[in-house]
């Protein structure tokens, strides 16, 4: 007899809820059982990190030299194993806080040329190469290298690196005397080189040196006095020095002086010296050229007596005594001259010569 369709329904339900519950178990199933084979068979390399293959045995046993980027890569269980390596930025730190939760490997102490000890605070700041090659002209290695030399831990990288870098640190710094640590050029340099070594050293294992910072350097308390006092005793001598110095050129400046106040002197005397000279040079050459002059004008008066003479004698000096008898009587003015022709003037010759004789005309003149 057939069943109502009411009860029907229900038992449809409950087959078609059954079966999806059935199906959702069995899919649970899968995925546990998927999750647990890649759990078992398989890794993770994180990201910012990659990954080296080791082979156990067989085909290809050691170490894959390609490495894994980060993602799920299958393995073995006891056959294939994968180790991964950080490729940030790491550091190892040398500081005086040596807590566990630091990760310290407390200050280096550097021994110094003259014998003290400097406490130095430094950190190495390095990463892992992913493969062999070269960089800048220098070889270095990889992962596998590292992996291979060092070990496969970062507890192991992080043990060797810092042995090594202490090592170059303390070799490197030890050539800098106590007061050379003031020198910012000299206690850098130190470090310059210690990098340089630490590259030459690391690089063959795959590390990478990006820099070595020293942050810190303090002396023992008693170390701390004996400086002061060296540095005390250098600056007095330094002082001392420049004293000596200043005192030689404070005399340097008073020899210039009183030498140049000398010659300023000397250079004065020497002026009017030479001004008395030209002086005296001026009023003879004045004297030379007014006796010159003169004598010039002697001898042209001279010149022309001479000539007054010439012409005389071929004219005849009776025409030149009545020229000048001419200007005498010409300047007279007044008074009365008896016996006197003005045109006699052979008579005037003879009473200015005391010559005086009757002539011609005073014979008449008598006469009548």
């Amino acid at each position: 007899m057939a069943q109502p369709a009411a009860k029907r329904l229900p038992n449809a339900r409950f087959e078609r809820g059954r079966t999806i519950t059935n199906l959702l178990v069995l899919l649970l199933i899968i995925v546990g059982a998927l999750t647990a084979v890649a759990f078992v068979f398989g890794a993770i390399v994180p990201v910012g990190h990659v990954g080296v293959r080791k082979i156990a045995f067989g085909p290809g046993q050691g170490l894959v030299s390609g490495t894994l980027a980060p993602g799920f890569h299958w393995t073995i269980p006891g056959y294939s194993t994968i180790y991964d390596l950080p490729q940030t930025i790491q550091i190892i730190d040398f500081a005086r806080d040596t807590e566990p939760s630091s990760g310290s490997f407390g200050a280096l102490d550097i021994p110094t040329v003259d014998g003290t000890t400097v406490d130095i605070d430094a950190a190495v700041l390095y990463r892992f190469y992913a493969q062999s090659g070269s960089t800048d002209g220098q070889a270095h290695g990889g992962a596998v290298d590292l992996i291979r030399e060092v070990g496969a831990t970062d507890q192991q990288w992080r043990k060797y690196l810092s042995q090594v870098a202490e090592n170059e640190l303390k070799r490197s710094l030890s050539a800098l005397s106590t007061a050379e640590f003031y020198d910012p050029s000299a206690r850098e340099a130190r470090v310059a080189a210690a990098r340089e070594s630490l590259e030459k050293l690391l690089a063959p294992v795959g590390v990478r040196i990006d820099a070595v910072l020293v942050r810190r350097y303090t002396y023992r308390p008693e170390i701390d006095q004996a400086i002061f006092k060296k540095n005390l005793q250098e600056l007095e001598s330094a002082y001392n020095k420049v004293a000596g110095e200043f005192a030689a050129a404070q005399r340097d400046v008073n020899k210039v002086e009183s030498d140049g106040n000398v010659a300023i002197q000397t250079l004065d005397k020497q002026g009017v010296s030479e001004a008395e000279k030209i002086r005296s040079e001026g009023d003879l050459y004045k004297r030379e050229k007014f006796a010159q002059g003169d004598l010039l004008v002697a001898e042209a008066r001279a010149s022309v007596d001479k000539m007054k003479s010439d012409v005389l004698a071929k004219v005849g000096s009776d025409v030149y005594v009545a020229l000048q008898l001419a200007q005498t009587l010409a300047s007279l003015k007044g008074g009365v001259v008896a016996n006197v022709d003005p045109y006699d003037f052979d008579g005037w010759v003879r009473k200015l010569a005391g010559n005086e004789r009757p002539t011609a005309a005073g014979e008449g003149a008598n006469a009548k």
